[in-house]
């Protein structure tokens, strides 16, 4: 099978079809019922394809993306034996990849020749892609706070499945609140970008475009943030410039500096939501002192009693 050994810069991730959802539905459509098959079976490489706006809701950091491809490919190189099935949904002659797509770059990266075992899903295509999502998140690489955010916020503007807010929450783990907050949202997007694009003298955004954080902007008035990336930061800056002069020119600064615990136990005061709001915020910027503290704070040793 080639190589003796695998390095994490031989690692080859599988080309993306770029197929959107409406574009796989109408393809299933054309093709009919699918030809009945054993629900386990082998298929040749070629005949599995990706759609990764389709199937795929994580958004994982790429260096652990890249070592747990890699590990997989090592693991088929060294045993010489294909990986669990992969998860894949019939479309025509194809198979795509519901659940999988690591296994499927490892593969890749193993130079595997041989016919890889799938399972083929016989449900719909919504089915199919809820069911990612679910795989997703009980994934042994976990989705980031963002990607459960993005995967919800997805889920609302296609009113996929039709679910609730909780079943939504349930099926992605963000917190039953911040739902129902994506629901009101997206009920007054088109009205509140309407209005912004007037005040801005532009033309309306497709609320279909528009990432959560964006729609939420637009959505609490925050006009300049509905357009580009870079007004969204802009606009950020000098609100949260005008945040620090505040605090600044109130004193307030010294008396958060001087003692974080009461600073801490001030800000909970203030919303009793907020620690867990700012943790969010922060998950990805601070990912590995939280993991640390996170580590440190489960350590038994620690326990003063």
């Amino acid at each position: 099978m080639g190589r003796r050994r695998i390095r994490i810069a031989d690692i080859r991730e599988p080309s993306d079809s770029g197929k959107t959802a409406t574009q796989l539905q109408a393809e299933i459509e054309q093709a009919g019922p699918a030809t009945v098959e054993p629900a386990e079976r082998t298929v040749a490489r070629g005949d599995i394809h990706v759609a990764e706006q389709v199937f795929q809701w994580r958004d994982s950091d790429q260096w652990d993306r890249r070592n747990h491809i890699h590990r997989l490919a090592k693991a088929i190189k060294e045993q010489g034996k294909p990986l669990p099935h992969l998860l894949v949904l019939p479309v025509g002659q194809r198979f795509y990849v519901i659940d999988g797509h690591h296994r499927l770059a490892a593969y890749d990266t193993a130079e595997w020749a041989k016919r890889i075992p799938v399972r083929v899903f016989p449900g719909d295509l919504t089915t199919a892609r809820l069911l990612a999502l679910s795989c997703n998140v009980r994934d042994k690489l976990p989705m980031t706070t963002k990607a459960k955010s993005a995967a919800a916020w997805q889920i609302v503007k296609e009113n996929l499945g039709g679910l609730t807010a909780q079943e939504i929450a349930d099926r992605t783990g963000v917190s039953l609140r911040q739902v129902k907050y994506m629901k009101a949202a997206w009920k007054e997007l088109p009205a509140a970008l309407a209005a912004a694009a007037k005040a801005a003298g532009k033309e309306p955004v497709d609320p279909m475009e528009l990432t959560w954080a964006q729609a939420r902007d637009v959505w609490q008035g925050k006009t300049a943030a509905a357009f580009t990336d870079e007004e969204r930061e802009t606009w950020k800056q000098r609100k949260a410039q005008e945040m620090v002069d505040l605090i600044q020119r109130t004193n307030v600064a010294a008396g958060i500096m001087r003692d974080m615990e009461v600073a801490a136990l001030a800000l909970q005061m203030l919303d009793a939501d907020l620690p867990a709001a700012l943790m969010e915020q922060w998950a990805g910027d601070y990912s590995e002192e939280i993991e640390e503290l996170a580590a440190r704070i489960a350590m038994p040793d620690n326990d003063p009693f």
